[in-house]
């Protein structure tokens, strides 16, 4: 429950806050919560709202900040827990736990709730985790970072072969992946794999 002391703060837990009623009139139930910050907090100066939803739910309906063709405000997206792919005008940005997203007015925005393959790849589960994420590959052939994805997990899955391979597949889409590739600790266990040396030059 929020708590205030002499109206100069106020205290809430997102945990512990009560999803909001749906609005829309006979709306099926997908799983998709959404939380109103600014009424529990009592702020007036900027809107503020969270969303759950389990994997594969949309979790922020398509949608831009525009008004009459006029443009309107900046919305920033931090990923609390779990983990969300975005689609902004086209282009799919992969937001696990922590991230932060700022997308301007006039682009279309969509996140979709990813939690459950980051939530087993933090629990050590590599091989559940990396089904998971050849799904998202399926589904977003020409995503690198989901191709970057797969080859994190299947090297820490101890499938050396199969992590090239996606590595090999993402560097393909975009050159740029090398970056991540080079610092990333998941890969460690192929780095000096004579495949993995070629990808980096």
């Amino acid at each position: 429950m929020p708590t205030a002391v002499e109206n100069k703060y106020a205290f809430a837990k997102l945990d512990e806050l009560e999803p909001a009623a749906r609005l829309a009139p006979g709306a099926t139930d997908d799983g998709r919560k959404r939380f109103d910050i600014r009424r529990t907090l009592d702020i007036t100066a900027f809107g503020v709202s969270a969303f759950s939803a389990p994997n594969g739910v949309v979790v922020i309906n398509e949608h831009d900040e525009t008004l009459l063709g006029e443009a309107g405000q900046e919305e920033l997206y931090i990923v609390v827990k779990g983990a969300a792919t975005f689609e902004i005008d086209g282009e799919s940005v992969e937001a696990p736990t922590g991230a932060m997203v700022n997308v301007q007015p006039t682009a279309k925005r969509k996140a979709t709730a990813t939690e459950d393959g980051i939530a087993a790849y933090t629990a050590g589960e590599y091989e559940e985790a990396l089904a998971k994420q050849l799904v998202v590959v399926e589904k977003q052939p020409d995503n690198p970072v989901a191709h970057f994805n797969v080859g994190c997990f299947a090297a820490r899955a101890g499938h050396a072969d199969q992590a090239i391979e996606a590595l090999g597949r993402a560097v393909e889409i975009n050159d740029r992946i090398k970056e991540l590739m080079a610092t990333d600790e998941d890969l460690d266990s192929i780095r000096e794999d004579q495949r993995f040396v070629e990808l980096m030059k």
